[in-house]
């Protein structure tokens, strides 16, 4: 685990826990766990709705993420083919100054991987990548995505929060009021999650954690099928 203020925002309350796959009445409701990334690809069978790969990151790259200027972060978003990320990202990362070394060379990696992964379990011929900075409460009421399936995790701050499926409705309907359990994504935790349009149980109900006036700042990773919003594959947003 990294060492800075934004963990302290990863520890557990009465009401947010890390699953347990023994532990969880949920684990067997569509939620499957896998140790590694090709385990993701679970995410076809019928009745998964969220795949989380539990993984650790390299600790030089975790300490280099944690400890990179804020304003060197990036916040982009690119259509790309499943092969065709490094030369894509690399000339944004100069862009927004973030040093061209080997740590900068393993997160570029890791993304790509992770993209080709993508790419290969959703049949896409395009990717829609977004590397954002995020310094607000982005997605901050729970709500199911309106795609067929989506790949997230956060390479620094705060991770996604989500309910089990027997609270769903509950937090839909209550938002803020909502006192119900709330899980999150460990760190560096890869999730890959069914939307409303995949035609099964309607999706994971998510948020991003709010992290407004805390200081906090965010990398978050986010992997689409290309849609009638994604950017050209030669446009940048």
């Amino acid at each position: 685990m990294i060492s800075n203020p934004e963990n302290s925002m990863h520890e557990p309350t009465a009401h947010q826990n890390h699953v347990v796959p023994d532990q969880s009445p949920y684990w067997n409701n569509g939620v499957v766990s896998c140790d590694t990334r090709e385990g993701l690809a679970a995410i076809n069978g019928p009745d998964a709705e969220l795949v989380i790969w539990q993984r650790t990151l390299p600790a030089g790259l975790r300490d280099w993420i944690s400890q990179t200027d804020v304003d060197h972060l990036p916040y982009l978003r690119i259509l790309v083919e499943p092969d065709g990320l490094p030369p894509a990202l690399e000339p944004l990362l100069d862009e927004f100054g973030l040093p061209a070394d080997d740590k900068r060379d393993l997160l570029i990696e890791d993304i790509d991987k992770l993209v080709r992964m993508f790419a290969d379990i959703t049949r896409g011929e395009f990717v829609d990548v977004r590397l954002e900075r995020i310094e607000h409460d982005a997605c901050k009421k729970f709500h199911r995505d309106n795609v067929e399936a989506r790949l997230v995790t956060t390479y620094r701050g705060p991770t996604t929060e989500w309910v089990r499926m027997d609270h769903a409705e509950h937090a839909l309907r209550q938002q803020k009021q909502y006192d119900g359990p709330i899980e999150h994504l460990g760190e560096h935790d890869v999730a890959f999650f069914k939307g409303s349009r995949a035609g099964t149980n309607n999706g994971v109900v998510h948020r991003s954690p709010p992290i407004a006036g805390t200081g906090a700042t965010r990398l978050f990773l986010c992997l689409n099928k290309r849609t009638s919003v994604s950017p050209d594959p030669e446009d940048i947003l």
